[in-house]
């Protein structure tokens, strides 16, 4: 089912590196209230790490959802957030979406701490 009009009025979906749209595209980045990062296996570009242990997203960011296919890339990501004071871990899971394989997909939602 779709969102109701006054929500896609207000949701914009942008599918691009997330160091680029720091760069490219800042005051869209700066200006979201919830972000939703799906980074490769190997986790967060180290800018994108940085941008988020830095006090320049607080404008507006209340959420940031992050769904992870690489544990160990996420646990450094997580650390280095947590690290920075400005984040707090609100929920996680793991999940085992393939059974015999030994990989876990993590999502984690990460709140203004």
């Amino acid at each position: 089912s779709a969102f109701p009009t006054e929500v896609q009025s207000r949701l914009e979906y942008k599918q691009k590196n997330a160091a680029d749209m720091i760069t490219s595209e800042a005051d869209l980045f700066k200006n979201c209230n919830i972000l939703v990062l799906d980074p490769p296996r190997k986790g967060l570009d180290g800018e994108v790490v940085d941008y988020l242990c830095q006090t320049g997203w607080q404008q507006s960011l209340k959420l940031v959802i992050y769904v992870s296919c690489g544990f160990q890339a996420f646990q450094r990501d997580c650390d280095a957030m947590l690290k920075s004071g400005h984040w707090k871990l609100e929920f996680a899971e793991g999940y085992l979406l393939f059974p015999g394989s030994d990989a876990i997909e993590t999502l984690a939602f990460f709140v203004p701490g």
